[in-house]
């Protein structure tokens, strides 16, 4: 069982929900309930919610993963897989719990979420094998409904919900990104992701793309409907003028799958900041 414990926390990549939980605090912002108690509540569901979704991610795609030097599940016992399986339903149990807790709508937000865990990993649809629907359902399972959760602190405006399609849209930029470090194991299995079916450099011209205009119509619905913080947003303004630049190796032609993945990396950390400082400006 120990061992058990620990592949289960291995699997849940708990580092990788830093960038739904900064969408949860940025709907939290939106709505001015930063300082509400049952953000904590809401901060667990985001964290076992995501956890979920990197393990079922994990059991679906076991064999592609062994090719791409990840073979810990494809080389792991029955009856352990087995048990992963029962821990990643009553950890859905546990989320589900948790936000009915917090408040009605996280809790149907957290079915909404299970949901897109569900069609992006599992036939009939397994979106992740769709190369426009995986990048499309796995930014939206990773910023609006995150966001859509912290909206639930509060009063739900239209102008609030538009603003979370522009953040849906800001992060189909990193989703985008993400294959560059599978795509031998992906083209092996014959794997339809959007940069094997597309090539590395439309990947490039979506992700700068979607990330201008998610990130600049995001700041600007927020800005007229609800203020801003003068000194702030010229910094926000030039740190999106920075990652648009900093996305530059992704269109050189001779990069190696490799060199992508380590440019994704840097642009991801990069833009985790970018988020923290969208949250600081609403504070």
């Amino acid at each position: 069982m120990p061992s058990d414990l620990l592949k289960l926390i291995r699997l849940s990549r708990l580092f990788d929900a830093a960038f739904p939980v900064v969408s949860l605090l940025l709907g939290a912002a939106v709505v001015g309930q930063l300082n509400s108690q049952r953000l904590f509540l809401l901060v667990a569901v985001v964290v076992i919610l995501n956890s979920v979704a990197m393990i079922w991610n994990d059991i679906e795609d076991r064999r592609v993963d062994a090719d791409n030097g990840r073979p810990e599940l494809i080389t792991t016992d029955s009856a352990v897989l087995q048990r992963l399986k029962i821990y990643v339903v009553m950890l859905a149990g546990l989320s589900l719990l948790i936000a009915w807790l917090a408040n009605s709508t996280a809790f149907f937000v957290a079915i909404a979420t299970l949901g897109v865990i569900w069609l992006y990993n599992s036939k009939p649809v397994q979106a992740s094998r769709r190369p426009v629907l995986s990048i499309v359902v796995l930014s939206g399972a990773g910023a609006f409904l995150p966001y859509l959760f912290g909206l639930s602190l509060g009063n739900i405006e239209a102008s609030a919900l538009a603003a979370g399609i522009f953040w849906w849209v800001g992060r189909i930029s990193l989703s985008a990104l993400k294959d560059y470090k599978d795509a031998r194991g992906d083209a092996r299995h014959h794997k339809k992701t959007f940069l094997l079916c597309y090539g590395a450099r439309k990947v490039a011209w979506v992700s700068a793309t979607t990330f201008l205009a998610g990130y600049i119509g995001f700041i600007a619905i927020v800005a007229y409907s609800a203020g801003t913080t003068p000194w702030i947003l010229p910094v926000l303004i030039a740190a999106i003028g920075m990652l648009t630049y900093v996305r530059w190796p992704l269109f050189r032609s001779k990069s190696t799958y490799g060199d992508l993945d380590n440019s994704f990396r840097k642009i991801a950390q990069y833009q985790l900041f970018l988020d923290a400082g969208v949250v600081l400006w609403l504070i």
